[in-house]
């Protein structure tokens, strides 16, 4: 798994996780595929809005 998969699949698994109960009860390693590609994707948007972020912070600092 490379670094930038390991990532996805930590915020994913971070996304899902908020849904409390739900996620207690349907376990992620029980996830079909279809579902995890829908927190993938999410994964994915809060990951560009992190870099993002970043990218400006470091901009700024540099700037």
């Amino acid at each position: 798994m490379t670094d930038q998969d390991a990532r996805r699949e930590r915020y994913a698994r971070a996304l899902y996780s908020t849904l409390g109960h739900s996620a207690e009860r349907h376990p992620w390693a029980g996830l079909a595929p279809a579902r995890r590609e829908i927190w993938y994707q999410r994964a994915d948007a809060a990951i560009a809005v992190a870099d993002e972020e970043i990218a400006a912070r470091l901009a700024a600092r540099d700037g």
